[in-house]
């Protein structure tokens, strides 16, 4: 602050040279009278320096011995420890005990060389100033300086002894113009350094234009770091729930570490609201926030027709742990849980946050030990589907463990000799897995009862593999796979002929009982792979096109496995129903880790897999250097063949690819054929599609397809720290004005036909980002269904760069979040609530 004069003129009491930083001329008109005794200085005092002073000036350095006065002219500059004083002219007075520095006019007239004055971060400029060293007093004029962001100007402004500050005709802005586009006018201010400042009337001027209105007095904080303090709420109406105050409480800066907001909304129709925020960060430990909202929205009278009341909340919460506070363990955090209405009733939702179709939560902690191949971790999840009103289930996994052990080489020696052998590269891996999961109704989440609708369950996994080389070119790979759930209870099925239905009069009902009780259910495969790559090159003698390279890469592999159907493993029962037919059913078939399969399976997986791509060369590359051009990335075919099946042995032909075209340009495909026909009634026959139509290979009963390119122009500026800085800290207002234009369209196309009727839908959106102006940018973002024929969310934003003030316009035309916001606000965090605001909101659309 301007108010650390006082260290750096108390200095002036005593005045040492050294080195060369000295320069001294004598005025020859008093060289013959001039004793060249100077009288020593007294002893120190309380106002002696304690370090070297480093003085300087262009021009020149007069000392006045008589006068006792130090006169530096041009480019003049005092430095004493990390103070920093600098001035055209500089008159320094040991008799009175003062120091003068003002800035000059040049031979053009204008003033140049003003008082500068730096200690630290702090720096402040002036027309000039006056200060007694002794008395710490000072008188300063046209004072500019830097206040936590903001700017204060003076006119006139007095130093007491006792640090406070008096300023007459002040003016207070976050615009750094030594010219302000606006600032508040402080018709005189008491400055209490570390404490606060209390002003007399202000009032508000924009573009030096003063507006008819103001404060009676002022009273500002003034302290440097957090300091807690009322959060001031914004005002406004809505159609349905009335005039409001929205977002206002109380700030609480708890320490260094953590900070707290309390804030708390109020409509005039009944709706209310309030919310929590907090902060915190321990360096090189841990960081966080956690964000709670609890709203109770009524929407219009409750005698009118479209009266709705809901009860809605939502809780956020992240944590994050240094990686260099416990490198072997791991805790985080990422909670995003509430009711699932609240993206469409909140007034807090975003956009991103309303066009999310599931929440998902996990609190996770991991550990892994430096000399042992296990790690650990255990997590708490959930997840719920926030699309509309009526889906409102939700799953839970409270908790879930998992334990994995990396794969170990057994037979592997300790000490190589030779060769290595086939068996040393078997490798075994184990994995452990636990769950407690529930599926309920979020009305029934805080029920008493709701721990007895967990489900449990323990899964055990084995793997063994290895790998080898077949005929130089060919690689075998071999599995086996061993799987062992635990379950702690199970399904019993049976018929009661006794029930009457009294609606049909009828006996009979199944009857599912749960029983309780330890269980063992396994099933095991063995599996054996073979695959390679298939280079193929056709070379050109063309001047551009130099050669097409093919790669291939197929693979066959056979999987083996038991009928786990068959009796002696109790897998699967039987009940007789009214009908009097046995019907088949697993007594773990509501298991979370599902049920040993039925039936034999052998199976030969059959799989292809290309690259296609050519080397080309620019005319206008000079150095004759081939390029690399993507024909096809990938094109991928895969099917299978089940040989104890007795019909329907082949599974569909899988097909999925994708290419990049002109670095631009990115398409992605896939398809799946069936090669059975089906009958007149829709269902699956044992002969194949062209046994009965010789035109058809198979039946396509399914395909997609999306294509995607993105355009930009090449950045106009660098990213320098002040804009990364700015993006970090407010990444929803950072405007980024050094792309002028950027435009980014998907489609996307899906194509489903399991019997005869064909589905199909396509979707169509654009982003884009245009800089009109230099100080002008507007960005659209919009899609449509082509199926539907309608439009996805649209929103269109416009926003001008307006330097220390900035305005915003939000569009959205249609829909059910049809609204708009025009707004001109201070660009500072410092002076937010400074803004003119006119918006619809879009809760009036209920």
């Amino acid at each position: 602050m301007i108010f650390l004069l006082t260290f750096v003129l108390t200095t002036y009491s005593q005045v040492s040279t050294h080195g060369d930083s000295l320069i001294t001329t004598i005025d020859s008109l008093k060289k013959d009278s001039l004793k060249t005794n100077i009288p020593t200085p007294s002893a120190p005092n309380e106002n002696s320096i304690d370090a070297p002073i480093d003085y300087n000036a262009r021009d020149s350095i007069l000392f006045d011995a008589v006068e006792k006065k130090m006169y530096l002219h041009g480019d003049a500059k005092i430095v004493y420890k990390d103070i920093e004083l600098k001035a055209e002219y500089i008159e320094l007075d040991l008799s009175n005990s003062t120091v003068y520095a003002i800035g000059v006019p040049d031979s053009t007239g204008k003033k140049i060389g003003s008082p500068s004055f730096k200690e630290g971060k702090e720096e402040f400029k002036s027309d000039n100033m006056k200060y007694n060293y002794r008395t710490k007093r000072g008188l300063i004029n046209g004072v500019i300086t830097e206040q936590s962001g903001g700017y204060l100007h003076s006119e006139r402004t007095k130093k007491q002894a006792n640090e406070e500050i008096h300023i007459k005709r002040g003016k207070y802005t976050t615009c750094n113009l030594d010219h302000p586009h606006f600032y508040i006018g402080l018709t005189k201010a008491k400055v209490i350094p570390d404490d606060k400042i209390v002003s007399g009337p202000a009032y508000l001027v924009i573009e030096d234009v003063t507006l008819p209105f103001g404060i009676p007095f002022g009273f500002f904080p003034n302290k440097s770091g957090n300091s807690s303090g009322v959060i001031i709420p914004e005002y406004g109406e809505e159609a349905n729930r009335g005039f409001f105050l929205r977002n206002g409480g109380y700030y609480f800066a708890i320490n260094d570490y953590a900070d707290l907001s309390l804030t708390a909304d109020i409509y005039s129709k009944g709706s209310w609201g309030a919310g929590m925020h907090t902060n915190y960060k321990k360096r090189y430990k841990f960081d966080g926030n956690i964000d709670f909202q609890y709203e109770r929205v009524r929407i219009g009278l409750p005698e009118s027709s479209n009266f709705q009341q809901k009860n809605i909340y939502w809780l956020k919460w992240k944590h994050n742990q240094d990686k260099k506070a416990r490198p072997y363990s791991n805790f985080s955090a990422s909670v995003d849980f509430g009711k699932s209405n609240y993206g469409k009733y909140s007034t807090f939702t975003s956009p991103a946050a309303y066009l999310k179709n599931t929440a998902q939560s996990s609190i996770s902690y991991s550990k892994s030990f430096a000399r042992l191949p296990i790690n650990f971790s255990a997590n708490l999840r959930h997840t719920q589907s926030t699309i509309n009103d009526t889906t409102t289930m939700m799953n839970l996994s409270l908790p879930e463990f998992a334990m994995n052990v990396s794969r170990q080489f057994p037979f592997k020696r300790k000490h190589k000799v030779g060769k290595t052998r086939f068996y040393e590269k078997i490798g075994v891996s184990y994995s452990a897995n636990m769950k407690n999961t529930v599926k309920v109704e979020e009305k029934e989440l805080f029920q008493p009862d709701i721990f007895e609708k967990f489900d449990n369950g323990i899964k055990h996994y084995v793997s063994s593999s290895t790998q080898m080389k077949m005929l130089k070119y060919l690689t075998l790979s071999p599995t086996a796979n061993y799987t062992e759930r635990w379950y702690f209870n199970y399904l019993d099925k049976y018929w009661d002929y006794t029930y009457l239905n009294a609606d049909s009069v009828t006996y009979g009902k199944l009857i599912t009982d749960t029983i309780k009780g330890f269980n063992r259910v396994y099933d095991y495969t063995f599996s054996a792979s073979l695959n390679t790559k298939i280079y193929g090159m056709f070379t050109f003698k063309s001047k551009r096109l130099q050669a097409i390279r093919h790669v291939l890469t197929p693979n066959i592999s056979y999987n083996i496995r038991p009928d786990f159907g068959e009796d002696k493993y109790d897998y699967y029962r039987k009940y007789y129903n009214g009908n009097n037919a046995f019907v088949t059913y697993s007594p773990y078939e509501n298991g979370m880790y599902g049920q040993p399969p039925s039936g034999k399976m052998g199976s030969l997986r059959l799989s292809l897999g290309n690259n296609l791509e050519m080397k080309v060369l620019s005319p206008k590359d000079t150095t004759n250097t081939p390029k690399k051009v993507q024909i096809f990335e990938s094109l991928n075919f895969s099917t299978s063949y089940n040989i104890v099946a007795d019909s329907l042995n082949w599974s569909p032909v899988n097909i999925t690819g994708g290419t990049t075209l002109f670095k631009t340009l990115r398409l992605r495909y896939g398809g799946t054929v069936d090669p059975y026909a089906l009958d007149s009634l829709g269902n699956m026959t044992n002969k194949f599609t062209w046994q009965v139509d010789s035109s058809r290979f198979g039946r396509l009963t399914s395909a997609n397809a999306s294509l995607s390119f993105s355009l930009r122009s090449k950045s106009t500026g660098t990213k320098d720290k002040e804009k990364t800085d700015m993006l970090f800290d407010y990444p929803n207002g950072y405007v980024d004005f050094d792309i002028p234009w950027n435009v980014s369209f998907d489609y996307n196309f899906r194509y489903n036909k399991s019997k005869f009727e064909p589905t199909i839908n396509q979707t169509i959106s654009v982003r884009g980002e245009l800089k009109l102006t230099p100080k002008w940018k507007i960005e659209v973002s919009t899609g449509y269904d082509i199926k539907n024929k309608d439009f996805s969310y649209t929103k269109v934003d416009i926003y001008r760069d307006l330097h220390c003030w900035e305005m915003r316009f939000t569009w959205i035309p249609f829909g059910f979040r049809q609204s708009y916001n025009f707004q001109i606000n201070v660009k500072s965090s410092i002076l937010q609530d400074l803004k003119l605001n006119k918006r619809s909101d879009w809760s009036d659309n209920f």
